[in-house]
Order: structure tokens, then C-alpha cells, then sequence
């Protein structure tokens, strides 16, 4: 379950009803309204005394007190009781009743002796003095006078001049009750309905309270009234308690009052009548009854039979407290703990619920206990919360029991103890204690303290709902929500979900806000989703203020707002919130609204991570992976990988496979990459998916398949994922597992590049470079290219820049080339380092040097770049920067061809067939010319046609030579429009046409042929095809000469008829030329 531990709220308001104390109700005093009056124990000894004072009835006030000055003890005592009650004619004169109390008293008058006791007591007449009190109540105890062995029991049970005792106020109550004293009979059932004194015994309490109120004692009526409705002692009988109470209530006695008030507040034996409830309480309250003011003010409180006034319930509770009422002194601290009725004051409600819980009240214990707990008013000391939630568990009271479990549960002020924390859990809930009931749940749930139950846990969270618990209706919802313990069940989880929320649970406002945002059991509502996450996070729920993020961040429901996003995830992410931590650590890695710090991010990716959430392990992994923010370590990353992969997060599944594929902070291990690809990709990953179809394409780890990769791709591109549209459409544009369509390939690769991932842009761009699938638009394709560079892309990076070395839709500016290429280089693209290499070599957009430029072919020689392998061969045959080696070349040129290089193929078959460091061979020259025309390679074209025309290594066969001409003229290659002007000149293999020959000479020379300048020269000079004209033929001929043609130094000499240098000996012939520029593309991909 998503929530371990209950809210801790505010201090819970007192309990609606409390216990009748004896010491609380007894009204013992000299009564004046006859609710208890004094009583006189007639014996057999007073029998003759009683007789002579019904015969004294008749006197009038003054004969009374002549009599009482005459020694007549009875008068005395009457004289006492006219001054105490003001009755008979007579004041009312304490000091006259103490004196006349004690002349009686002196003559050994039982009844004045209990008088005077009273007196003293009480403090009427005199000073206050508990001891004499005790003394004159046990010399009319001794006597056998109920009242006095009564309200002496009263000294030993409340400790009042004597020791507190109370086994001997019970005896006391005993003998007074068994002469039928009804005040004795209801304090001796109170000790046996609360166990003071004896064993507690609810009959045997029921059966005294009879006696009692069978006298019409109110107190015991009240008491009585109790027992029935609760059904303690007795049968439950709420209509008998009702007539109790009411009983009771006609006597005037507030108790009595007050509990047929409740009565009529809670419907119980009547019809439920608020108002009737609080005219009741009322009319104790005025009466200065402390529980009637008390009740009265929780009636304004809630407005329960009068409008709701919490200034006058505060101001009811103020008179209670100031009569020390414990619950209303409770009442009074929630007040001023909420700010209900009073100025909030939070040590002033300490202060309260500590006077109230010193004086015993249970409800005001559990709640200092609680503002302890939750440092509400004082620090929090969670010791001295289990304190006081220790007491009020003892008393049994629910809500305590609950809170100390929590205590036990989570170690807070003890040391943890699961199991007695579900006991406690288990007590609460046999209370009906909702909470209770909610907790033992999430034991049964979690196996914490009890064996693991999920079916029992539904069971209390179902009973706990039920009663209205918002929590409990939270983790029934999750329950169904999540598949725990039930069948999953959307519309169950958003229906108990909706009930806790319409209590204000903040978790639950945050669940149904995720079931309002995703259309779990509702539908979606975007809108409503963040009002709820809203509400959530109002009421602080971290995970509630951290969805809220999101919404702002992703415009979801509200309008898009980054910074807000931060705001909130960082007020989460402080809360403790992992998922806030992780989402705010990745506004830093990727700069969402804030500066990009990957320090930052690092640290809130370790906060996020320690709590085991497994994106921030993943994230972190990564972090470690790549040197973010912390020092770079490969070990550390597959570590954090595994954990997050071990939580069962694809994302960490995924790269912790990307390190077994690569061999980083692991050994590699290609097979249990793809296992871990797989894992993840089945969960739905999309990156793994794209992965997995990739080691499918390049044969990783399993054997090759196309078919598979391209399920895999367009599982993962049809989710979205740029890569996987990206490699999907490569798969189209060459027919790789599905059917060849450049159409959907650049579909593809146009929704690749909307998403701004450059490898989708650069192959679009090649697409228009090309016409692949669209309108061939080299402008838009170098467009393309500059966007994707500029994102870093190495393969646009050398795109671009061979697209402003060639000229290719842009201006050709080689040093612009030469910047790009070197990007491109600085990430390991091989053929940037060919191409830069190349600029070197021939000093383009740089100065010429051999040497950078062998460096930089080996660079990507050793990236297996087999037209660098040629390039280098070429330097290693022409000895430029390097030294001579021809075998070397010839190794070099054999390693590019076999890997299908076609200028290598061809400088390989140049070899052959020149013998250069390999034998003379024109059949191996003929098979690898073959191949490399295979490819379109016009050069190649070019020597296999002079193969032909000559019958090296095939059989003559002039028509496929003036072919094969033909073709590496169309290519644009000069050496094959010479040499199919020359069969034009000779008529080998086509009609001799002088002419054609001239126009195909010119083409040549135009191209700056040095063979085709020499070779129309000689048009020129014997008028061959075009009109004789000897200085244009000097003209020609010097060209060529210039470009160091033997047979052209020769012409120039012979016609000009004057003596010259004899020219070096030219050089034995390279395998080929320096390379004349040509549109050149890096196939992506491996095919």
C-alpha cells in the first residue's frame, strides 16, 4: 500500500459523552432545593424525643429557640437546620446554624453531630476543617447513622481528613446502604460499576442504583438510566433509560438533564430532536451545571439544534473549564488549537489539554499526546507523546490505542515493535475505533506484525470505509485500484476514492485525481485532474503537489508553466517526495526552467535514489555513466542500473542491457543484453524495443533477422520514438524485413526529424539530396544536414560539410567544410576523418600536409572505414607522407575491396594488372574491375573496357569495350571518353566518325583532361574531325605538357622545330590520379 502511516491531523475533538463521577456529581453539601437532603436516623432511642417534638410542631419560631436555650437538644438541632436553610421563620445565619449545630452536637445529638461535621466540611459557619469534619462524621458513624457513615465513606474515598481509603469507603457505603440510605446505595454501585474499593461487578451495580432509584434518588436514577442504555449489568433497554433519565430530569437533577439530552441529540429511546436536546442543555447550563454548559456549547459547536455559533461554544466551554470540567477544558484547548470561536493559540491549547489530562480526562491525554507527536504548541517529543498515549490506552480509549500503535509501528519515542503495534491496531479496532481498524488493515496488508493477509485487509479497510473512514476508503479504492487482495477494479477504486476525497484525504484527492487524468473508472478530465491535485497539495500532500508539477510542466489541464513546475516539484521534493526529487533533479539535467546543473541533478537524483525509486536510480546510473555531476564511474552506473532493474523499472532494465551489450561497469555479455532488452521491451519500453529490433538488424547478441527487427521497430515507432521511426524507415527505404517503400521511408524519417532527433533529419536530408521517396531538392537536403549538425549529429556533421565541399545545394567553401568535418571527426565519424584527411592531402580549406592527412586516414581505417583504407593504401603506393611501401598499399587496397570498397577493388585490379607488389595478373585485374563496375564505378569501367578492347584476362570483344567506354564516359570519367573517342577515330567496335571523336576529345579536355587536350591537338594539327589549325593544336599540346604528357612535349617540339630539355623519364603510373570530387554519401546503417 502506497500509505503506511496514518495523517497525523489536528488534537481530536473530547468524547460526546463521558462517565458520571461520583466525585463529580455527588452534591453532599447542606442541600437547600431537597434533592439530598439532611437526614435524621430515627432509633429507638430517639423515639420519645421525636414524639416530644411532634408535639413542639406547634410553636412558633421564637418558643423554638426559647426551647433551645433551655438544653432541648431537638430544638437546638432544629434551630440549626431553620438558620442553615433559612426556613421556619428564621434568617438564614451560618454562623447561628454552626452554633446551634454545636450545642446540640455537645449533648451528644447524632443528628447535630452529622450536622456539624457538614459544617466543617463544608466550611458554614467556620473555617473549613476536613480533619474535625472526619471526626464528628465518625462519632455518629460509630452511632449507626447512615448519613454520617455515608459522607464519611465520602472523607476515605476522596482522602478529605483522613487517608485516602478506598476499601473503607465501600464498607462505609455498605452499612449505610444496607439501612436503605439511597445516597449510600448509588455511591456503593458506582464503586462496584467502576471497580473502586471492591471487584468490579456491573450486576451487582445495577441492582444497588434499583434500590436506590426506587427512592427516587436522581443520582442513581441517572446512573441507572445508564446502565440500561448501554446495557451494563442489565438487558440494553434505551426506552427504560430514557424514563430513567427523565425521571431524573423532573427532579431537577442536572446529570439526569443532561443525559436525556443526549438522548434526544443522538435518537436514542426517542425520536432524534436536536433542538430538544439543546433546550435540555440549556437549561442546565443556566442552572451553572458544567457538563450542561459543555453540551450546550458542542451544540453551537456543530450546530445541532441551534445555529451553528462557534464564538458562544468556545465562550460555554470558557464556563465549564472555569467550573473544572475536564472535557470542557479539552473542548476549550481544540478550540484555541484551531482557531474556533477563539484567536488561534497553540500553547494555550497545550496548556489546556495538559490541565484536563493531569485531571484525568482521557480525550485531553491522547490529545497532548498528539501535539507531542505532531509538535503542535510545543516541540515535538515523541517520548512524551507515547507517554501520554500509554495513559489514555490504559483507559481503553480508542483513539489512543490507535496512536500508540502507530508509535510502535514506526519506532517514534520507543523502540519498534510490529507486533504490539498490530495488537494495539487490534484493540482500537475491537473499540470501533475506524482508524484502528484502517491501521490493522495495512498490517494485514504489508504482513507487518501479522502474518500477510490481503484478503483480510480488504476485509477491516472494507469495515473501516464503511464507518466512514476516509483513509480506510483510500486503501479499499487503492486495493481496487491496484489489484490487492481483490480483482482489479477501476470504477470500485475511483467510487471509494471520490468518497475519501469528499472528506478533503488528501491522498485520496490525489489518486482520483490520477484516475481523472489517465480515465481510470471516470472519465478523463484533464481539468479536474489538476483541480484535485490542487486540493492535494493545499492540504499538503506531497505526492498530490508533485503531480501538480507535472501538469504544469507538460500543460496538462492548466497552461504550461515550467517555472511553476519547478516551484512545486522542489516544495515536494523538500516534503521528502522521491518522485519530486527525481522530477526536479531532471529540470536540472535537461535545464526545464531552470540553469542546467548537473551537480544539482545528481544530488536530487541521490535523494530520490536512496528511497529506492527506481527512475532516480536509473537516472543516477546514467549520471555515473556518463561523468554528470559527479565523477565518472562505469561500475557504479550497472550497479544503480541493476537496482532499478531489480525494482522492476524498464527504463533501468533497458541500460543496465546497454551495459552488458557494450561491456561498461559489467563484462559484456550480448546474449543477456538482448534477455534484458527483451524484459524491458515486453513491459512496453520503447527504448528497449528500438534496441532490441537494433541487435536484431546488426545480428548482437542473437542471430540477425530483419523480420524481428522491424516488428520491434515499428512497435517502438508507433509509440512515438524518433530512433525506432528513424531505423523503421531505413528498414523501408532498402527493404529491410518489410517491403522496399521510399515513400514510408521518408514518412518516417519526416516524423523522426518533427521530434528533432538529427539521425531522422540527416537520412530526410539524404532522401532530398537524392530524390529518395520525394522530389530530389539538394537545397532542403543541405537545410536538413546544417539543422541536424547543429544538434550535434556527426553523421550531418559531415553531410553538411560535404555538402559545402562538393557545392552540393549550398556554396562550395572548403574551409566552412573543413570546421564541420572536424565536429564530426571529434566524434568518432569515420568518414569526416576520411574526408578531412582528404582535404589535407590536396590542400583544401587547409594547408597541404601528407602526414595530417595519413593520421587522419588511419583514424578511420581503424573505425573500419573502407574508403579510408584506400586512401591510405594510395599514400603508402605514392610514398606521400609516408614511406614507400607498395606491398602495404596492396594490403591496404585488398582490405577495402574485400569489404566492398569499389575505388579499392579497382586500384586492387590496377595492380593485377600492372604488377605492382603482386604478380602480373590480368584475370585477378579483370574479376576485381568487374566487381568494382558492379558498383558504377567509372574508372573501373574504364580499364575493363581496355581489357576488352585488348583481350587482358577476357576474350577481345571490342563492342563490350566501346560498352563499357561508354559507361565511364556517361560517368563523367575523362579516361573513358577518350578512349571511346579513339574507337570512334579508329572505328573499333562502332562506325568511325571523326567528328564524334573530336567532340568526345573536346569534352575530355574541357574536364582538363591532359590525354584529351593531347589527343584533340592532334585533331587540330591533322584537321581530324574538326577545321586543321596549328596554333590551337600548340595550344593544346601545351596544356597537356603543362600536366607533364610525354607525347604532347613530343608534338610541341616536333612543330615547333626547336631544340628542348629532354623531359625526366614520367613516373611509373599510380593505380590512380588524385581523386576528382564526387557527391559522396555515408550509407548509414550497415547495409
Amino acid at each position: 500500500m502506497f500509505q503506511n502511516s496514518p495523517a497525523r491531523g489536528p488534537a481530536a475533538p473530547p468524547a460526546e459523552r463521558e462517565r458520571l463521577h461520583m466525585a463529580e456529581e455527588q452534591n453532599h453539601s447542606l442541600p437547600a432545593d431537597g434533592q439530598d437532603t439532611m437526614m435524621v436516623y430515627i432509633n429507638p432511642q430517639l423515639i420519645q424525643s421525636l414524639a416530644d417534638v411532634s408535639a413542639k410542631k406547634e410553636r412558633s419560631f421564637r418558643e423554638l429557640l426559647d426551647a433551645a436555650e433551655e438544653g432541648d437538644l431537638d430544638a437546638q438541632y432544629r434551630a440549626a437546620m431553620a438558620f442553615c436553610n433559612g426556613t421556619d421563620g428564621a434568617p438564614r445565619d451560618e454562623a447561628l446554624a454552626f452554633q446551634w449545630f454545636t450545642r446540640a452536637a455537645e449533648g451528644d445529638y447524632i443528628a447535630a453531630q452529622y450536622g456539624l461535621g457538614m459544617c466543617y466540611g463544608r466550611g458554614i459557619g467556620t473555617e473549613k476543617d476536613p480533619v474535625r469534619a472526619a471526626q464528628l462524621l465518625a462519632q455518629a458513624a460509630e452511632q449507626g447513622y447512615p448519613p454520617a457513615q455515608c459522607e464519611l465513606g465520602l472523607c476515605y474515598e476522596m482522602g478529605a481528613g483522613v487517608e485516602m481509603d478506598k476499601e473503607r469507603a465501600a464498607e462505609l457505603y455498605r452499612e449505610a446502604a444496607e439501612q436503605d440510605l439511597p445516597s449510600a446505595q448509588c455511591n456503593l454501585g458506582f464503586f462496584y460499576y467502576r471497580g473502586i474499593g471492591v471487584e468490579l461487578d456491573e450486576q451487582e451495580a445495577a441492582a444497588w442504583f434499583d434500590k436506590a432509584a426506587r427512592q427516587g434518588h436522581p443520582r442513581a436514577q441517572t446512573l441507572l438510566g445508564e446502565c440500561y442504555e448501554a446495557g451494563r449489568g442489565v438487558e440494553r433497554d434505551v426506552n427504560r433509560a430514557v424514563e430513567l433519565y427523565r425521571a431524573a430530569h423532573e427532579q431537577h437533577f442536572d446529570a439526569g438533564t443532561c443525559a436525556l439530552g443526549v438522548c434526544y441529540d443522538q435518537g436514542i429511546g426517542v425520536e432524534q430532536d436536536e433542538k430538544r436536546a439543546a433546550e435540555l442543555y440549556r437549561q442546565c447550563a443556566e442552572q451553572g451545571y458544567a457538563r450542561g454548559q459543555f453540551l450546550l456549547g458542542q451544540s453551537y459547536d456543530q450546530g445541532s439544534g441551534v445555529d451553528r455559533d462557534e464564538a458562544r461554544a468556545a465562550e460555554l466551554y470558557r464556563q465549564a473549564h472555569e467550573d473544572d470540567y475536564p472535557p470542557a477544558t479539552c473542548a476549550l484547548g481544540l478550540c484555541c488549537e484551531l482557531g474556533t470561536g477563539v484567536e488561534r493559540d497553540l500553547p494555550r491549547a497545550v496548556e489546556l489539554y495538559r490541565q484536563a489530562a493531569e485531571a484525568g480526562y482521557v480525550p485531553a491525554q491522547c490529545n497532548l499526546g498528539f501535539c507531542y507527536y505532531r509538535g503542535i504548541g510545543v516541540d515535538i517529543d515523541d517520548k512524551q507523546a507515547v507517554h501520554w498515549f500509554q495513559l489514555a490506552a490504559e483507559a481503553g480509549y480508542p483513539r489512543a490505542l490507535g496512536l500508540l500503535g502507530d508509535c510502535y509501528d514506526f519506532g517514534y519515542g520507543v523502540e519498534p515493535d510490529p507486533e504490539k503495534a498490530a495488537k494495539l491496531y487490534e484493540a482500537a479496532h475491537h473499540e470501533n475505533y475506524p482508524p484502528g481498524t484502517c491501521s490493522l488493515g495495512l498490517c494485514y496488508e504489508l504482513g507487518r506484525g501479522v502474518e500477510e493477509d490481503k484478503g483480510k485487509a480488504v476485509e477491516l479497510y472494507r469495515q473501516a470505509a464503511e464507518a466512514g473512514d476516509a483513509r480506510a476508503q483510500c486503501n479499499l479504492g487503492y486495493c481496487y485500484y491496484r489489484g490487492i487482495g481483490v480483482e482489479e477494479d477501476n470504477d470500485q477504486a475511483a467510487a471509494w476514492f471520490e468518497k475519501s476525497a469528499a472528506q478533503g484525504h488528501a491522498r485520496a484527492l490525489f489518486l482520483l485525481g490520477q484516475c481523472c487524468e489517465a480515465g481510470y473508472g471516470v472519465e478523463q478530465d484533464l481539468e479536474r485532474a489538476a483541480q484535485l491535485y490542487a486540493q492535494s497539495d493545499e492540504k499538503g500532500h506531497p505526492q498530490g503537489t508533485c503531480a501538480l508539477g507535472l501538469c504544469y510542466e507538460l500543460g496538462r489541464g492548466v497552461e504550461m508553466d515550467k517555472a511553476r513546475a519547478v516551484e512545486l516539484y522542489r516544495k515536494s521534493a523538500e516534503a521528502g517526495e522521491a518522485r519530486a526529487q527525481c522530477n526536479l533533479g531532471y529540470c536540472y539535467y535537461r535545464g526545464i526552467a531552470v540553469a542546467e546543473d548537473d551537480a544539482q541533478a545528481a544530488h536530487w537524483f541521490q535523494l530520490a535514489a536512496e528511497q529506492d525509486y527506481p527512475r532516480a536510480q536509473q537516472l543516477l546510473g546514467e549520471c555515473y555513466d556518463n561523468g554528470y555531476g559527479v565523477e565518472r564511474d562505469e561500475a557504479r552506473a550497472a550497479q544503480l542500473y541493476r537496482q532499478s532493474h531489480e525494482a522492476g523499472f524498464p527504463a533501468g532494465t533497458c541500460s543496465l542491457g546497454l551495459c552488458y551489450e557494450l561491456g561498461t561497469g559489467v563484462e559484456q555479455d550480448l546474449p543477456q543484453a538482448v534477455r534484458l532488452y527483451r524484459e524491458a521491451a515486453e513491459q512496453g519500453y520503447v527504448q528497449a524495443q528500438c534496441n532490441l529490433g537494433f541487435c536484431y538488424y546488426r545480428g548482437i547478441g542473437v542471430e540477425g533477422d530483419d523480420l524481428e527487427a522491424a516488428k520491434w521497430f515499428a512497435k517502438a515507432a508507433d509509440a512515438g520514438m524518433p530512433r525506432a521511426q528513424q531505423l523503421l524507415g531505413e528498414c523501408f527505404e532498402n527493404g529491410f524485413g518489410v517491403p522496399k517503400d521510399l515513400e514510408k521511408a521518408v514518412e518516417l524519417y519526416r516524423l523522426s526529424h518533427e521530434q528533432h532527433f538529427p539521425t531522422g533529419t540527416c537520412a530526410l536530408g539524404v532522401c532530398y539530396e537524392f530524390g529518395k521517396g520525394v522530389v530530389m531538392d539538394k537545397a532542403r537536403a543541405a537545410q536538413l544536414y546544417r539543422e541536424a549538425a547543429q544538434q550535434g549529429s556527426a553523421w550531418a556533421q559531415c553531410n553538411y560539410g560535404n555538402c559545402l565541399y562538393q557545392g552540393i545545394g549550398v556554396e562550395m567553401d572548403d574551409e566552412a567544410a573543413v570546421q564541420w568535418f572536424r565536429k564530426a571527426a571529434a566524434q568518432d565519424s569515420a568518414r569526416a576523418s576520411f574526408l578531412l584527411g582528404e582535404c589535407h592531402e590536396y590542400g583544401y580549406g587547409v594547408t597541404q600536409d601528407f602526414a595530417e592527412a595519413v593520421r587522419l586516414y588511419q583514424i578511420a581505417h581503424q573505425g573500419e572505414y573502407p574508403p579510408a583504407a584506400c586512401s591510405l593504401g594510395l599514400c603508402y603506393e605514392l610514398g606521400r607522407g609516408v614511406e614507400m611501401d607498395k606491398e602495404r598499399a596492396a594490403q591496404l587496397y585488398r582490405q577495402a575491396a574485400e569489404r566492398g570498397n569499389a575505388r579499392a577493388m579497382c586500384n586492387l585490379g590496377f595492380f593485377y594488372y600492372h604488377g605492382i607488389a603482386v604478380p602480373e595478373d590480368n584475370d585477378q585485374a579483370v574479376q576485381w574491375f568487374t566487381k568494382a563496375v558492379q558498383q558504377g564505378y567509372h574508372r573501373a569501367e574504364f580499364l575493363l573496357g581496355e581489357c576488352y578492347e585488348n583481350g587482358y584476362g577476357v576474350e577481345q570483344d571490342l563492342t563490350r569495350a566501346v560498352e563499357l567506354y561508354r559507361m565511364a564516359h556517361k560517368g563523367g570519367y575523362s579516361g573513358g571518353t577518350c578512349s571511346l573517342g579513339e574507337c570512334y577515330a579508329a572505328g573499333r567496335g562502332v562506325a568511325r566518325d571523326e567528328e564524334q571523336a573530336a567532340r568526345l576529345y573536346l569534352q575530355a579536355a574541357q574536364q582538363g583532361s591532359a590525354r584529351g587536350q593531347y589527343l584533340l591537338g592532334q585533331c587540330y594539327e591533322q584537321g581530324a574531325g574538326v577545321a586543321r589549325d596549328q596554333e590551337r593544336a600548340l595550344e593544346l599540346y601545351q596544356q597537356a605538357a603543362d600536366q607533364d604528357h610525354e607525347k604532347a612535349r613530343e608534338a610541341l617540339e616536333r612543330l615547333t622545330a626547336q631544340p628542348a630539355a629532354q623531359p625526366p623519364a614520367p613516373p611509373e603510373q599510380p593505380a590512380e590520379k588524385p581523386p576528382e570530387r564526387k557527391r559522396f554519401r555515408w550509407p548509414f546503417g550497415r547495409k
